[in-house]
């Protein structure tokens, strides 16, 4: 509507200047060194209009040889989007041999060495020649270094791999993947110094929680055999309190007890109770009781002073602390095996024993650690979870 009234203004504004210009007709007259030209002011329109149109038409084939060139480049660029929706779509279907097919029209639309085009390739079936290609050019060396380190993984070359990372790492080192998949190609290389220097530029980056860090870093401090610096870094790491009480005896019972306190465990209270072999079984008892008192209604608590109260032949209480224990937590092995010990050793009732010692075989084990990212129980503490492969991830059940 506005631009139909703006129409109309112009054409009455030209109306009125017609119906001046035949009023006042006037004369124009053009001198150019000996030459003179007199004429009038409407002659001298027309013929400026005459010129304009004549100079319009002589534009015609360039304006249309230019319309056909941008028809042909819109064509090309929906030619281009139909392929990559085709692509993507060959992607997420994980068609192969649409792959294949789309593979060959790639050439023919983009340039035979092209990122888009390697890119694209790489997409749909990946090959290291692709792969090496990209990390020969600038802005896909990344993306090249990338499936090269992931092919020499999948192939089972964790050095070659480890190689390319180090590689890579040199010129990104502010990419949170590459330097987490350093991290953990060093570790399965066991290259523990260079993995406690990538752990601290992980650090820097804050791509790990405070905690998931200490836990790292005390397990690579263990590996490098300083288990005291180990557990000073993560407190709450069975293993790291084990390992400083082995290596620092006179403060093995304040490392423990500390341990229990951040996590009581099953292998905490086993080398807690053989620090004091050599007291009576009542003063080891009282000793533990203290102990578990940090951590009361906890089920390895439970266990661990019943299993103290039947060395101490404190029957009630064990009895007591393996019925608490069986109210409130599935049966596992270590329970079983302590009610049956119970009753063979304080009621002498073989039968019920033997009941208890058939129960064994369908008990959970004592799972004592769990990988916090795929869940898998184990008996023993590793650094690395035998099922997903993560590293550090092992906590204590």
């Amino acid at each position: 509507m506005k631009k139909f009234l703006i129409f109309l203004i112009c054409i009455l504004i030209l109306s009125l200047f017609s119906l001046w210009l035949m009023e006042n007709p006037g004369t124009v007259v053009i001198s150019w060194i000996d030459y003179e030209i007199t004429t009038s002011m409407a002659a001298l329109i027309a013929f400026i209009v005459f010129i304009s149109v004549i100079i319009y038409i002589l534009r015609l084939p360039v304006l249309f040889i230019h319309f056909i060139k941008r028809s042909l480049v819109h064509q090309k660029q929906k030619n281009k989007e139909i392929l990559l929706q085709q692509i993507l779509n060959a992607i997420a279907s994980q068609d192969e041999q649409a792959g294949i097919k789309l593979s060959t029209r790639i050439d023919k639309i983009y340039s035979t060495n092209s990122s888009l085009n390697l890119l694209l390739k790489a997409l749909l079936k990946p090959s290291p020649d692709i792969y090496q290609k990209l990390s020969e050019l600038p802005e896909t060396e990344l993306a090249g270094f990338k499936g090269l380190i992931q092919i020499e993984q999948k192939n089972g070359n964790l050095e070659a791999a480890l190689t390319l990372c180090e590689k890579a790492i040199l010129k990104y080192k502010n990419i949170p993947w590459l330097v987490q998949e350093t991290l953990y190609l060093q570790v399965l290389n066991e290259k523990w110094e260079s993995a406690l220097n990538t752990l601290e530029q992980i650090k820097k980056l804050k791509i790990e929680s405070e905690q998931h860090y200490k836990n790292q870093k005390a397990t690579l401090l263990l590996k490098l055999n300083k288990p005291f610096e180990a557990y000073k870094t993560a407190p709450w790491l069975p293993q790291a309190a084990l390992e400083a009480a082995k290596a620092n005896p006179k403060k093995a019972e304040s490392i423990l007890t500390r341990a229990w306190e951040e996590t009581p465990s099953w292998e905490l209270y086993k080398a807690y109770t053989n620090l004091f072999q050599k007291e009576t079984p009542l003063v080891r008892y009282k000793k533990i009781e203290k102990l578990v008192s940090k951590h009361p209604g906890n089920k390895i608590s439970y266990l661990a002073l019943a299993d103290s109260a039947l060395q101490a032949k404190l029957w009630g209480q064990a009895k007591k602390e393996l019925d608490d224990y069986l109210a409130a937590y599935t049966l596992t092995v270590p329970a079983a095996t302590m009610m049956a010990f119970y009753e063979q050793e304080a009621r002498h009732d073989t039968k019920e024993a033997q009941k208890w010692i058939e129960q064994m075989k369908t008990a959970e084990p004592l799972y004592a650690f769990t990988c916090s990212k795929c869940g898998y129980k184990s008996d023993t503490w590793s650094p690395i979870c035998p099922k997903c492969s993560t590293f550090a991830s092992t906590e204590t059940l």
